[in-house]
């Protein structure tokens, strides 16, 4: 039997249940960075975890953005997951070699995510592209072509918290 690629022993999501908290940097290529506090809440949503909450909260206070989030298993064969962000917005995510990818495009801008769980410390990634126009409109092998210009990278070590 060949081993299924997406499976590994960082069994996900079980083991990243819980409440991780740090700090965020978010670092533009034009304009100011920022640094902001991060926190991301994932819990079995019932006794047959195929739903979980992904709750990510940026910031304190008055200023406190919550995104109630849902994780939800598609199949766990392939490592096929969804964020559904519970206005009609699907985001595939894959879960491969112990770690969680999407890539999806957001208007004119491309968005990369990866989060990781290294030792005791989630990480977290979000890179943002923006469209180029292309400087050739079709390449040599009469196929189309896209660039795109980096703008943003958010990262985050995040770290176990008991409540």
């Amino acid at each position: 039997m060949t081993p299924n690629p997406a499976l590994s022993d960082n069994t996900f999501p079980e083991n990243w249940q819980g409440t991780w908290r740090g700090i965020m940097y978010d670092r533009h290529l034009k304009g100011k960075s920022q640094i902001v506090p991060m926190m991301l809440r994932i819990k079995a949503i019932s006794q047959n975890p195929i739903r979980y909450t992904w709750q990510i909260t940026y910031g304190t206070g008055a200023k406190k953005i919550v995104r109630n989030y849902e994780l939800v298993a598609k199949n766990l064969d392939t490592g096929h997951f969804v964020i559904d962000e519970k206005d009609g917005t699907l985001i595939d995510t894959w879960w491969f070699k112990d770690k969680l990818y999407s890539q999806f495009r957001l208007g004119n801008q491309l968005i990369s995510t990866a989060e990781q769980l290294q030792g005791n410390k989630l990480h977290y990634e979000l890179v943002a592209y923006q469209f180029l126009t292309p400087q050739i409109q079709v390449s040599e092998q009469n196929t189309s072509f896209e660039s795109y210009q980096l703008r943003t990278v958010q990262s985050a070590d995040l770290s176990f918290v008991k409540e």
